[in-house]
């Protein structure tokens, strides 16, 4: 199926790693131009060896910085003619309880997943008015619907990602800019690692948290990627303020272990 992406010119926020990667590959796949950006420098240079010689393009910069933002957009426009999708994917997933996370990893929580998004939303309108049309995709979650405790900081900032979504979907609609989320449940990525390995510890933590998803596995960044091509496309042209859930069927149900248990009976 052809998704007219070809020669679009794509910025993916934290496009080095994980689902931001998937991502990276995905659009490459159907001919787009892709930029990306990375706080460390290592990062980019690893990206940059391995994309070398494709349409790519790396820049150092910190979502939670409006003018790295700007800065990434203008070098992105500069390098392929203009911007028409841009992915707001950058985020950092912390552990701790709300009743004694550190002030700081709150706020710093907040200035990337958060402050993150509204800065590359707004560095990504100016070009894409200019364009006439673009979509913006923003990394929100299943946690936007169900918090994890001790992980609380991410679901709120997601959640806000999802109202931002939706306050942005209405005011950019007149300018012909659409605004989407994908909302991934528990993917292996280097975000969640830690928590993997963690239940990798304790086989029966391992059993219940798979037993949460009615396809009973957690999901894989190549498996996000072809839910955000499609929400760049304009097989998707009549979406906007709302969201994708690809999450293999996380709690669509409040039992999804009952139909694997009669299976196996």
């Amino acid at each position: 199926m052809n998704l007219n992406l070809q020669d679009k010119c794509v910025v993916i926020t934290g496009g080095a790693l994980g689902i931001g990667k998937a991502c990276v590959d995905a659009f490459l796949q159907e001919g787009s131009r892709v930029a990306i950006c990375a706080r460390t420098q290592s990062k980019l240079d690893e990206f940059t060896a391995h994309y070398e010689g494709q349409s790519v393009l790396a820049v150092r910069a910190d979502v939670a910085s409006q003018d790295d933002m700007f800065r990434l957009a203008e070098n992105a426009a500069a390098a392929f003619g203009g911007i028409d999708v841009w992915v707001n994917n950058a985020g950092i997933y912390p552990k701790g309880n709300l009743e004694d996370m550190p002030l700081e990893e709150w706020r710093r929580t907040f200035s990337i997943n958060v402050d993150g998004v509204l800065h590359g939303s707004r560095a990504a309108i100016p070009h894409m008015r200019k364009r006439g049309k673009g979509v913006i995709i923003n990394a929100a979650s299943y946690a936007s619907f169900i918090p994890t405790a001790g992980r609380g900081a991410y679901g709120i900032t997601k959640a806000a990602v999802q109202h931002m979504t939706k306050l942005f979907g209405a005011e950019l609609a007149p300018d012909n800019i659409r605004v989407v989320s994908y909302l991934p449940g528990l993917v292996a990525t280097e975000l969640t690692a830690p928590v993997i390995t963690e239940l990798e510890k304790d086989p029966i933590q391992m059993q219940l948290a798979q037993m949460q998803h009615a396809q009973r596995r957690f999901g894989m960044p190549e498996e996000i990627a072809p839910a955000v091509l499609f929400l760049a496309s304009d097989l998707a042209s009549f979406i906007t303020g709302s969201g994708i859930e690809v999450s293999g069927g996380r709690y669509c149900v409040q039992n999804p272990y009952m139909p694997w248990s009669k299976k196996s009976s």
